[in-house]
């Protein structure tokens, strides 16, 4: 066997160690990174789900102020035409009347 030096036994488990270090410090500094990059994504995905609540609330509400208003001029074309047939009733009514009576006229 050959006898190595105590000394550079010492260097070499120094140098392993630091080697060892290196390694894991680029790890956690990696692993830092795209923790933090992560958090951003999240982040910007939670204001775009937000957004699109707000957006889809607001469709919601012109939806149905569209709606009332459809429902709304919808009753009022009904009672117009309801009106009209009244009116249509009536002068047909006094029509009928005005015939009756001139057909009693004439039979006297």
């Amino acid at each position: 066997m050959i006898a190595v030096p105590a000394t550079k036994n010492k260097i070499n488990n120094m140098e392993i160690v630091s080697f060892t270090f290196g390694v894991l410090s680029v790890i956690a500094v990696v692993c830092a990174a795209v923790i933090v990059l992560s958090i951003v994504k999240v982040l910007k995905q939670q204001n775009q789900i937000k957004d699109l609540q707000e957006e889809v609330n607001r469709i919601y509400q012109f939806v149905n102020s569209g709606d009332s208003d459809l429902y709304r001029r919808i009753e009022n074309d009904l009672t117009n035409v309801h009106r009209q047939i009244d009116e249509t009733r009536s002068y047909i009514d006094s029509r009928i009347d005005k015939l009756t009576a001139s057909k009693q006229v004439i039979k006297r």
